[in-house]
């Protein structure tokens, strides 16, 4: 994907931003090269509204990219946020959806990213990581999400259990 490969190069591709082709758009806002950071934040957080989709795009993975594109377009969403909160409904959907196959690459990072210092049982939950424990719990009911997740759940200092994590809520 020549976007890509520009961005790498650290050429300007802010313009490629408004490009009509939704996965020129997505691999001009991965940069590395300085784009505008609320538009470039929008186009991949519209990109993982349908993270199916996202993947159709590219039928062998780019060079230099691990894994699925939705993992490379939300890991880059997740460091281009200013905070949490910016990010909170599109990922809280990624949670939702309830693919619990996809835990260290899309739930870890999602985590982390809700409780980037960990969790402090002296400091109350915004309303987002309020939603995104709500999000775990509920997709837990069918999958053991909460369960899939113990070892993300810890390392952030969270409770590993369902039920202490709804009397947090």
């Amino acid at each position: 994907m020549p976007a890509r490969a520009l961005g790498m190069w650290g050429a300007e591709i802010s313009d490629l931003l408004a490009d009509s082709d939704p996965a020129v758009r997505v691999c001009a806002a991965l940069g590395p090269a300085p784009v505008k950071r609320p538009h470039a934040l929008a186009v991949l957080l519209d990109a993982l509204r349908d993270p199916g989709t996202t993947d159709s795009w590219f039928p062998r993975p780019l060079a230099g990219l691990d894994g699925r594109f939705r993992f490379t377009v939300l890991r880059s969403a997740l460091a281009l946020a200013e905070s949490f909160e910016e990010v909170a409904p599109v990922v809280i959907g990624i949670v939702a959806a309830d693919d619990a196959r996809i835990i260290d690459c899309e739930r870890g990072p999602i985590l982390f990213r809700a409780f980037p210092d960990g969790y402090d049982p002296t400091r109350p939950l915004t309303s987002a990581q309020r939603d995104l424990l709500q999000a775990f719990v509920a997709a837990d009911e069918s999958s053991g999400a909460i369960s899939g997740n113990a070892l993300w759940f810890r390392a952030v200092g969270l409770p590993r259990a369902r039920d202490r994590i709804k009397a947090l809520l």
